[in-house]
């Protein structure tokens, strides 16, 4: 097996694990650890869809089927609010009419987190990689590719070329995962994988003369 092939099978696939392991495991650990400041109609995002009180002990969404908010009220539902970082997440879902933006939110979270994870050790890999992938792909849908439509891929300012080009990027390697599996070096490898080729499968060689003749 040549050098080439080795890398196939075991070289890549560990190294793209690795990578998804170092990205995603940091993301989701701090969408669920870390809080963040959240103000305005973020702000009163979160507080329609966490029920989170204000003073009047309402949440924004019931005062505004009831009647359009006065301005003292939407101020104070657009004050600043300390939350875990994943509802940022929540936000982008519930501005795009996602259902259960906030449930779906969490399922990002513990997904980058729990299955950059175990994509370290390979176990599950690709049910794990089609998360993250599905993830990725949200991701790139909801907030980069609208700036391509308006402004094209040759005229995007840095930032937003260093988070398109991360996102797919990430997509790749995960979508290689589902389609090629973890590899070798990998418990799914060894608990599910096959060992050395059946002797059915081996080479014959070349064929026996007196075989033939008989």
């Amino acid at each position: 097996m040549g050098f080439s092939r080795v890398a196939a099978l075991h070289l890549v696939p560990i190294l793209a694990r690795i990578t998804l392991c170092a990205v995603f495991v940091p993301a989701g650990w701090s969408k669920i650890m870390d809080q963040t400041e959240f103000s305005g109609p973020a702000a009163a995002t979160i507080r329609s869809l966490t029920g989170a009180s204000t003073s009047d002990a309402k949440p924004v969404a019931t005062r505004q089927e009831l009647s359009p908010p006065s301005d003292a009220a939407r101020a104070e539902s657009e004050a600043p609010l300390k939350a875990r970082k994943l509802y940022g997440v929540a936000v982008l879902l519930h501005d795009h009419e996602l259902p259960y933006p906030v449930a779906q939110a969490w399922l990002v979270a513990i997904t980058e987190l729990v299955g950059g994870g175990l994509l370290l050790i390979g176990f599950f890999s690709r049910i794990w990689a089609v998360g993250l992938s599905t993830a990725m792909g949200f991701a790139f849908a909801l907030t980069t590719l609208p700036i391509l439509k308006t402004v094209g891929p040759m005229d995007l300012d840095m930032p937003t070329f260093t988070k398109a080009a991360a996102q797919l990027a990430l997509f790749t390697l995960s979508i290689g995962i589902v389609l090629t599996g973890p590899g070798a070096l990998s418990i799914d490898q060894a608990v599910f994988g096959g060992g050395a080729r059946p002797a059915a499968e081996e080479d014959p060689g070349p064929p026996d003369p007196d075989e033939d003749e008989a």
